[in-house]
C-alpha cells in the first residue's frame, strides 16, 4: 500500500505548484516499478524491505537481508518481507498521477507490462484470485480470494491511463472538474474547474 506514496506526492505537488514533491513522487514510483519489475511474476509483493546505508547496518530498525534472500537483495535491491499479491490498485494508481502530471508514455507502459503480468499470474478463468508467492512460478498457488478493489481500482486506473484525455482525467494545469475517493469513483467538484 505504501506505493501508493508517489501519487500522494505527485498529486501533492501538483496541487501545491512544488515541482520538488512532484519529483520526490516519480522517484518512489520509479523504486516501487522496480518491485514489479524483479519478480518472477513481474509483480510487486505484498511488503518489501531493504537496507538503509544510511543508518547502521544490522540495527534493529535497519536488518540485514534474510539469508535465504541474500542473492535476490544483491540483484534488486530490496527483499520480499510478504511474498502475497492480493491484487492491489496502488502502484497502477500511482503511474497514473505519474502519467497525467508528466505525460510521459513510459508510465502507461509500465501500466501496461502491470496489468498483463497480473492477467496471466491471477485469472482463474471465471475471475481473478489473489497469489501466495510473487517471486515464484505462477504465483505460487491462488488464494481464492478476489478484493472487491480488483474492480473499482485497478481495472479504472489500468483504463484511465491508457485513455485520451478527458473532463474526468486529472488535470495538471489545475483544471480539474473531478477528483477521485480512495476508490478511485469519480467525484465532479461544483466550479472545481475555476480553482486556479
Amino acid at each position: 500500500m505504501a506505493c501508493f506514496d508517489g501519487g500522494n506526492f505527485i498529486l501533492g505537488g501538483l496541487t501545491l505548484n512544488e515541482a520538488k514533491y512532484v519529483e520526490f513522487g516519480l522517484e518512489l514510483t520509479a523504486s516501487c516499478h522496480a518491485t514489479y519489475s524483479s519478480t518472477a511474476t513481474r509483480i510487486g509483493p505484498e511488503t518489501f524491505r531493504w537496507q538503509d546505508g544510511r543508518t547502521t547496518a544490522g540495527a534493529s530498525n535497519n536488518p540485514a537481508a534474510p539469508a535465504n534472500q541474500s542473492e535476490f537483495f544483491m540483484r534488486s535491491g530490496f527483499w520480499i518481507d510478504n511474498a502475497n499479491y492480493i491484487l492491489r490498485p496502488e502502484v497502477i494508481e500511482a503511474y497514473y498521477y505519474a502519467y497525467r502530471a508528466t505525460g510521459d508514455a513510459k508510465y502507461q507502459e509500465w501500466a501496461w507490462d502491470a496489468f498483463l503480468a497480473i492477467n496471466a499470474t491471477c485469472s482463474t478463468g471465471s475471475g481473478f484470485s489473489a497469489v501466495a508467492d510473487v517471486n515464484a512460478p505462477h504465483g505460487g498457488e491462488f488464494t481464492d480470494f478476489q478484493e472487491s478493489f480488483w474492480f473499482a481500482e485497478v481495472l479504472k486506473y489500468s483504463y484511465l491511463i491508457q485513455s485520451d484525455d478527458a473532463d474526468y482525467q486529472v488535470q495538471p494545469d489545475h483544471s480539474n472538474k473531478f477528483v477521485y475517493n480512495t476508490e478511485c469513483h469519480p467525484i465532479r467538484i461544483p466550479g472545481g474547474e475555476q480553482l486556479r
